[in-house]
């Protein structure tokens, strides 16, 4: 784990190119993009998480490809351990994402729809008893040279509890990722939302900020904290997190080296022409 903290530092510090920014876990906002054809995504996070008389820590990975220019898979879990050495399985999560077209620099937002489901298989502190489910769409605006990456979320989401039936509720969220210190340096994440969709049973509310360094188009490193309140009782739920996300030109045609902007969408963009 330290050799690789230090080789992705070591990117971050030699990399002094402009890079397009994504709204990949463990910001929780979701973007209105995919990866190209025939790439391959890992978003991997490690995290604290301090409850009420209790501390965990948790390790989640996600995995996900794209099958054609609108469409992206993606699945994953998270496995930890609480401040008395037991184990927690959470629940595991799959999410097709469907991208319509792709946002313009400085021009139309991009527009995309993101479904999922959480499935009730898990054990200890964070596992929900329960089948979540979600609906909600991504929409991404471009400004100022992509200095600035406006994210908003709109949909629902849902969970089965075979005692008590379902339960529906709205859900959004809003989110920005800005280069105040120029395109090379860490940018700021700031969001809000109205609780983490992969959780079926989680509160209504929650935020949390910090920082993406954007080593290449194929690293990005996240330092976020974050909280929200307590299902369980009173109190509030707080967290730090360290991610890393990895992108493969793994099968991409002809063995060409993948798009940084993802894919291209279904359509094109409004007024504009489908590259």
């Amino acid at each position: 784990m330290r050799s690789l903290v230090s080789s992705t530092l070591l990117l971050t510090a030699i990399s002094m190119s402009p890079i397009e920014a994504a709204a990949v876990r463990p910001f929780v906002t979701d973007d209105a993009r995919i990866v190209d054809v025939g790439q391959i995504e890992t978003e991997s996070w490690l995290e604290y998480q301090r409850q009420p008389n209790l501390h965990l820590g948790v390790f989640n990975v996600m995995a996900g490809a794209t099958i054609t220019p609108w469409i992206e898979i993606l699945a994953g879990g998270g496995v930890g351990f609480d401040s008395e050495r037991q184990m927690t399985v959470l629940n595991p999560v799959i999410t097709p994402k469907f991208l319509f077209w792709e946002a313009s620099e400085d021009g139309t937002p991009g527009l995309a729809l993101a479904i999922g489901v959480t499935l009730p298989f898990g054990r200890g502190e964070l596992f929900e008893p329960a089948t979540g489910f979600y609906a909600f769409a991504p929409i991404t605006t471009r400004l100022f040279d992509d200095a600035l990456m406006v994210h908003a979320n709109l949909g629902a989401r849902g969970a089965y509890l075979p005692d008590d039936g379902t339960t529906l509720r709205p859900y959004w969220g809003l989110g920005i990722e800005a280069a105040v210190f120029g395109h090379a340096a860490p940018h700021l994440v700031l969001e809000a939302y109205s609780g983490d969709p992969f959780e079926a049973l989680g509160p209504n509310i929650a935020a949390q900020g910090g920082f993406r360094w954007l080593a290449t188009d194929y690293v990005n490193v996240d330092l976020t904290f974050g909280g929200q309140p307590e299902v369980r009782g009173p109190g509030m739920e707080l967290w730090a997190q360290v991610g890393l996300r990895l992108l493969f030109d793994a099968f991409t045609p002809g063995g060409r080296r993948g798009d940084p902007m993802g894919a291209t969408g279904a359509f094109a963009p409004p007024g504009k022409q489908k590259r």
